[in-house]
């Protein structure tokens, strides 16, 4: 975890906190029955429910925050314009070759979203030359995934994740993320 994120967690950040409980959820971890055999019956049923529900995605080590994705400039020294992922997850014990993962909590505008994902585009769209010499997408030298996994080879999907925390209702939101006035849609 980045420094930030992890300084801003400990306080009580609501956007680091938001993407924790993002990891969380998609890991879905099973409590130990055996420890709440002396808690009060109806908090046995809800961690029973819990161990009665699907497995989750991944394990802990599958997932990563704070990711850079420079548009410009290189892995160690990202230029500007380019996105930062919250979250990276790889589980492909899962059938998640690779998944981006961005937690909004309602504060940002339609557009402000439409930004970072044009951001994402640009960085999925740059090509560099591998170890081999040859040219791929950029995100492609530090991560696999199946060459027709996600439909479209230099592009894998980016999750949304709305946590109702601000004033902006993901409902209406969810339709209108459009690039700024003057760029072409991703």
């Amino acid at each position: 975890m980045g420094s930030t994120a992890r300084g801003a967690g400990s306080s009580g950040a609501s956007h680091p906190m938001s993407v924790n409980e993002t990891v969380i959820a998609m890991l879905r971890p099973k409590p130990n029955m055996a420890k709440l055999a002396d808690d009060l019956p109806h908090v046995q049923a809800a961690a029973q429910a819990a161990v009665d529900a699907p497995d989750g995605i991944g394990t802990i080590a599958s997932y990563w925050t704070e990711v850079p994705l420079p548009a410009t400039g290189t892995w160690n020294a990202p230029g500007k314009g380019g996105a930062q992922a919250d979250l990276v997850l790889t589980a492909p014990q899962d059938g998640v070759p690779l998944l981006f993962i961005e937690v909004d909590n309602c504060h940002e505008t339609p557009e402000e979203l439409a930004d970072k994902l044009e951001k994402y585009a640009r960085f999925f769209k740059r090509k560099v030359k591998d170890t081999d010499g040859r040219e791929r997408p950029m995100w492609r030298t530090r991560w696999t995934a199946p060459a027709t996994w996600s439909g479209d080879e230099t592009h894998p999907p980016v999750l949304l994740v709305f946590n109702r925390i601000g004033e902006r209702n993901p409902n209406r939101t969810v339709p209108r993320p459009r690039p700024p006035a003057g760029r072409p849609h991703p």
